[in-house]
């Protein structure tokens, strides 16, 4: 936001920060508003005065030249008097003119020096201007000639009124009441101890009443909870004086007509945006405020055609909607060059709803800004009446009484109990209690001491407050300790850690179970992920509608995702219901940007809708895709890593009953005959399997995927376990490799499962080490080869035993898969 010193000078003085405005600036910075940048208009134009042309001569030695004295001394006659001579290669003036001159020293835009030279042998001292070379206008017929009444000597800059000096301020979104020049006034006088000037208003009216004018109906008192108008009578639209036109140009906008340019003027000056309608345009003279109707049309100043979603707050007269509350208003309204009457209106609409409306529609404009962040809607009726003023002074007319004042309720601040202890003890340094009332004060605060007083302070140190109605953000007794924390200045508070004498707390025991996995997996090869808990309703459908079909235990739901209300785009539109999908993305993204090998896991929160409220719970899924180069590869399909890093991760947990079941049926994102769910301890927690090939082709991926779910929550019951601690055995163990033949489509785990169950604890490890199916066995026949490790704890295994042992593992693979020994 742009500041004018010279229009802030209106309110509180700082007229002596006009050659030094760095230190004002410093002064802003340290408490709170950030001056990002320093204009000073008058020293772009240092050395650029009115000169009067004394006499113009032909140039000796050119014929296109002319040699103009000039006087640019303020005093006209006297030894004071300076006349220099210029050339000049124009054409446009002549003897008595006024002009604008650049003198030796100054620097026109583009860098231009002005400098003492020699033209054609003749000495020049300067050069006369047009507004081209001054950076003002794009063309020129030649140089600027002055009004008769320019004071000669007088400096450009003061004469085009560019003799000011604009801060660019960075105002937070609590200090709405700084967007505006009377609001960083009152702020200013706090800060320096200076008074602060109230704006004058209009105080008298015609006779006639603006509701004999105008009939006004508020129907949507909730998103307006306060609307004033009045009728101004006679007004004649034409350009603003030099005064207006220069205040708005010097902090940035463009003059569009007197009345206009007032309404644009006081918003800026008082931080109430206004809108000025052509009271001859309003339909039926009458003024609705209410909610827009679903899919109504509105057409904007700017000629844009808007569709309202029907939970947007419209101004409308008898037919149509005039303005968008609080955002722009209607084409079909405006003032314009033809309008002889106009309806003022200064209203207070919900911030909330200026900020929806206005990014639903992506219409910014000052005005939605400002409301968005909010108006002191107790000012509403003061300032309209300074902006009646202002028009009547620039536009003549007449303001009608009677306005209207819709206020259906009347704020009113709460008051804050607080202690000048309560300040020393939060900021950690004994507080001034002096100055601290004295900024209060400054502030606008009302204070009223309690327990008595001496010397206008309270004997107890204790108060209360009650803020202002324009300082939103104060409302607790922490809000007016940062209050003088920021005045007195924030380098005050020790650079020191406070004591702290209370045992510091444990780690929430379900964090620290989280960490665990994660550092497991982490070791597994597997680089964590970390997304957003948002994702894309449509897109996510179809890995979480697959899961509730084929009712997958542990995943399962038939909850509903929950939608977000003001969502920042259709892929971030619900709460995520599986990290599959979002890791899924990620693996994609990678692809896609040349890294064709990888493992990604995520744990995380993942949500969803129930009849009895909002449901949250904790999972962790992996993914792998492609496959290792170098020293490194192996042929493996990525199903098994992950599968793989699942096994150890419930070892890891002391979780040694878990199982991979197969089903007939398959999630459409998985391979059918690559997939399995995940049973730990009889309870299925998740699945694991190969995404479908016609998944990877539409991606043009042509290498496999894997990705696997699990619910955290269900596999950390008990967690952490004891320790389980068995003696190593000290007889050496003996090792047997089986050959079986068995169906292509049964299921190796059935066997390993069935071989363990029937050898018992002196089978230590039983592992696949080869698979074959080829033109040397049936069709649809393989061979799995096993390695079994046996040994006992407390005496060495006979031959008789291992005998025995082995038999009962062929014997068992023949019940389970009816596999034979090769």
């Amino acid at each position: 936001m742009k500041i004018s010193l010279k229009w802030l000078s209106d309110f509180v003085d700082v007229s002596e920060y006009f050659d030094r405005p760095q230190e004002l600036a410093d002064i802003l910075t340290k408490a709170g508003l950030e001056v990002e940048e320093i204009q000073n208009r008058a020293k772009d134009y240092a050395h650029v005065v009115v000169g009067h042309i004394v006499s113009k001569e032909k140039h000796p030695n050119a014929d296109k030249l002319s040699l103009c004295m000039v006087d640019v001394s303020e005093v006209k006659d006297g030894p004071d008097r300076q006349v220099v001579q210029i050339v000049c290669g124009a054409q446009n003036h002549k003897a008595g003119d006024k002009v604008i001159a650049a003198l030796v020293g100054a620097v026109l835009p583009g860098n231009f020096v002005i400098k003492k030279s020699k033209i054609r042998d003749v000495e020049s001292s300067g050069m006369l201007c047009s507004y081209k070379e001054l950076g003002l206008v794009g063309l020129s017929d030649g140089i600027a000639i002055l009004e008769s009444k320019a004071k000669v000597g007088q400096s450009f800059a003061e004469f085009c009124g560019f003799d000011d000096v604009t801060f660019e301020l960075k105002v937070t979104p609590n200090r709405a009441d700084c967007l505006s020049h009377f609001g960083l006034a009152r702020e200013l006088g706090c800060l320096l101890n200076k008074p602060v000037k109230q704006p004058e208003v209009l105080t008298k009216f015609a006779s006639v009443s603006t509701k004999q004018k105008i009939k006004l109906e508020v129907l949507n008192k909730e998103l307006c909870p306060r609307y004033c108008g009045r009728y101004i009578a006679g007004v004649k639209i034409g350009p603003s004086p030099a005064w207006l036109k220069n205040r708005l140009e010097a902090i940035g906008l463009n003059s569009i007509n007197n009345v206009v340019d007032v309404t644009n003027y006081v918003m800026l000056e008082m931080g109430q945006p206004l809108h000025a309608f052509d009271a001859d345009l309003i339909a039926g003279a009458t003024i609705t405020v209410r909610s827009a109707a679903s899919n109504e049309k509105f057409v904007t100043l700017k000629e844009q055609e808007l569709k309202l979603k029907g939970d947007e707050l419209v101004i409308c007269d008898a037919e149509k909607p005039v303005a968008l509350a609080g955002v722009i208003g209607g084409l079909n309204s405006g003032v314009s060059a033809g309008t002889l009457n106009i309806f003022l209106e200064s209203a207070s609409f919900n911030a909330m709803s200026v900020r929806k409306t206005s990014r639903t529609h992506g219409v910014e404009t000052d005005s939605a800004y400002r409301f968005s962040r909010g108006v002191d809607s107790s000012s509403t009726s003061a300032i309209m009446d300074r902006a009646s003023l202002l028009i009547l002074q620039v536009a003549g007319g007449e303001a009608y009484v009677e306005a209207y004042d819709v206020n259906s309720s009347p704020l009113a601040k709460n008051p804050i109990s607080i202690s000048i202890q309560t300040v020393s003890d939060r900021l950690g340094y004994e507080a001034d209690e002096k100055l601290f009332l004295s900024y209060m004060k400054g502030l606008q605060i009302k204070v009223e001491p309690l327990n008595g007083t001496v010397g206008g302070r309270s004997n107890s140190g204790e108060y209360i407050m009650t803020p202002p109605l324009f300082r939103f953000d104060l409302e607790r007794d922490m809000d007016l300790v940062e209050e003088y924390a920021r005045l007195h200045g924030y380098e005050h508070i020790q650079e020191k850690i406070p004591a702290f004498a209370a045992e510091p707390a444990a780690h929430n025991a379900e964090y620290v179970l989280n960490q665990k996995v994660a550092q497991f997996i982490r070791g597994e090869g597997f680089n964590q992920a970390f997304n957003y808990a948002f994702t894309s309703d449509v897109a996510e459908s179809g890995f979480v509608s697959d899961i509730n079909r084929l009712k997958i235990q542990g995943l399962a739901t038939d909850e509903q995702a929950i939608k977000i209300r003001n969502p920042l785009s259709e892929e971030l539109n619900v709460m995520r219901r599986t990290l599959a999908f979002g890791l899924y993305r990620n693996a994609l993204e990678n692809v896609r940007t040349g890294n064709h090998y990888g493992n990604l896991f995520e744990i995380g929160p993942v949500f969803s809708k129930t009849q009895s409220g909002y449901k949250e719970s904790s999972r962790v899924s992996l993914i792998s895709w492609g496959a290792p180069v170098g020293i490194n590869a192996n042929s493996a399909a990525p199903v098994y890593g992950v599968k793989a890093a699942i096994e150890k991760l419930l070892q890891s947990l002391q979780i040694t009953s878990y199982s991979f079941v197969r089903t007939d049926e398959a999630p459409a994102f998985l391979h059918l005959g690559q997939w399995a769910q995940i049973v730990v301890e009889g309870q299925a927690v998740g699945y694991l399997g190969s995404v479908h090939p016609m998944y990877l082709d539409n991606e043009k991926i042509r290498f496999g995927m894997a990705i696997a779910e699990l619910d955290l929550q269900q596999i950390l019951k008990g967690q952490p376990r004891p320790a389980k601690f068995r003696s190593l055995s000290k007889f050496q163990p003996l090792q047997r490799d089986f050959a079986f033949v068995m169906d292509s489509e049964r299921a190796i785990g059935d066997l390993l499962k069935e071989a363990k169950k029937a050898c018992g604890a002196m089978l230590k490890e039983l592992v696949v080490f080869d698979i074959y199916e080829g033109d040397k066995l049936p069709t649809g026949q393989k061979s799995v080869a096993l390695r079994a490790s046996f040994q006992a704890s407390e005496v060495t295994l006979s031959d008789n035993e291992l005998i025995d042992l082995s038999q009962k593992l062929i014997l068992s693979a023949k019940k389970s898969v009816g596999a034979e020994l090769r």
